[in-house]
């Protein structure tokens, strides 16, 4: 019998995905997947419409957001899932990373008209079709009006990090992030942590308490795999995974519905949260 599989990292049209919810949903139940989470950057508002879609497919949405984060003065993306999507801080807290986002999106363009590319906010904005901007809308507007050949040139030469159009935000700090989702009933795992972390950043969360590591991903090779596991399991820690889908890849496509974790490793994630609720209630 082959076992349920769950997708818990998948990114909508809500941040910097080319599928909107719904379709993710659709696509979800085209590959057997059984449950999934949008994991849209510093967004949730993807959610009840995935949700919906889910109920009519009979496909279980758990509520998700990746929410970027500062760690000694670098990026670190923290994975939130089962938090309680009408918590008021919660909900506050989103609403600044949406403004830190935007105010990002608004240097980096002027970084962009000063070195010559003719690009407006409006354009990038309309592009984005929310609030939530991210340097790939960006990036997308460049490569349509014919101003750069392809994305990846984007990235590389003008807004990857230190690149020469790249502008820094100062976000709130991981442990923070963590306790912000833990108090909304949610749990905190970080995304990942393969690609970006050493053993000592890794003992840094431990110390923070995060509630897990995010053990499957396309970055992850079985080593990988099996390393994080291990420190899951000596320190009663959940697992998580998932393909990390946005749609711009080909390769992408192979990953939907293949890098995927069991089921019941979402149920152990689920009721850590109800006893979480509990204890605060």
């Amino acid at each position: 019998m082959i076992e349920p599989k769950a997708d818990l990292h998948i990114h909508t049209t809500i941040s910097d995905g080319v599928k909107t919810p719904e379709e993710i949903v659709i696509k979800a139940k085209e590959v057997g997947l059984k449950i999934i989470a949008l994991a849209d950057h510093d967004s949730y508002a993807g959610y009840q419409r995935a949700r919906s879609k889910g109920i009519e497919l009979d496909i279980e949405v758990v509520s998700g957001i990746e929410i970027t984060s500062d760690y000694n003065g670098r990026e670190a993306h923290i994975l939130g899932y089962g938090f309680d999507v009408a918590n008021e801080a919660f909900i506050q807290f989103i609403h600044t990373q949406k403004l830190r986002r935007y105010k990002r999106a608004r240097k980096m363009i002027e970084n962009l008209n000063r070195s010559g590319f003719d690009i407006s906010l409006d354009e990038v904005t309309a592009e984005s079709r929310t609030m939530n901007i991210s340097r790939n809308h960006i990036a997308s507007v460049l490569v349509k009006k014919g101003l750069v050949a392809n994305i990846r040139t984007v990235f590389d030469r003008w807004l990857g990090n230190n690149s020469s159009a790249y502008f820094k935000t100062e976000y709130e700090d991981a442990a923070r992030v963590i306790q912000i989702i833990q108090n909304a009933g949610g749990v905190a795992i970080l995304a990942h942590p393969g690609l970006y972390f050493t053993q000592e950043d890794i003992q840094h969360f431990l110390s923070i308490e995060i509630d897990g590591f995010e053990c499957i991903h396309p970055s992850h090779n079985f080593q990988m795999q099996k390393q994080f596991r291990e420190i899951c399991n000596q320190n009663q820690l959940l697992e998580t995974g998932g393909s990390d889908y946005h749609g711009y890849k080909k390769e992408e496509e192979s990953y939907f519905g293949t890098i995927a974790i069991n089921t019941y490793l979402v149920d152990a994630l689920l009721e850590r949260c109800n006893a979480s609720a509990s204890t605060q209630g």
